[in-house]
């Protein structure tokens, strides 16, 4: 129970964010979640991504740490994956080689096949917002090593 406790905790704190644009109807009928409802009053939403991490809800709270001073901008623009050489642009190389805090966003609409699991890290946010992504292949992004913060 108390590592399921910490598993749920860790993973909210990781914020992993692969959202999709719902229907725009959605706003008009006032639909929304609470997170959609934060974020996308905003007609800017784009040139102010890091809004979102306020926007967070859970028992672990806000994602603080995930926006501010130190945190690196990638844009994931290649949907291949290789788990042996990541190659610069790919989600692999984005989530995994790059240390820090790390935001991560998709140029375009893409399909990423994984051949092994993505280890993610504490600070490390995927924002799929504006953008179709889907992960096949078999393989799963596993929290790992991540830094537990209470609030």
């Amino acid at each position: 129970m108390a590592l399921e406790k910490i598993f749920w905790q860790l993973t909210l704190t990781l914020s992993v964010l692969i959202l999709f644009t719902p229907n725009a109807s959605l706003a008009q009928k006032g639909t929304m979640n609470v997170i959609d409802k934060c974020w996308r009053s905003n007609p800017q939403w784009r040139r102010y991504r890091h809004q979102l991490a306020t926007c967070s809800v859970g028992f672990v709270g806000k994602m603080t740490y995930n926006i501010g001073k130190g945190v690196v901008q990638y844009e994931v623009t290649d949907s291949s994956d290789d788990h042996l050489k990541p190659k610069p642009g790919t989600l692999r190389y984005g989530a995994t080689l790059i240390p820090g805090k790390v935001w991560i966003t998709f140029k375009r609409d893409m399909n990423i096949k994984f051949s092994k699991p993505l280890l993610i890290s504490s600070f490390t946010t995927i924002d799929g917002r504006g953008v179709n992504v889907h992960i096949s292949g078999g393989a799963c992004l596993i929290v790992y090593k991540v830094f537990a913060s209470y609030h």
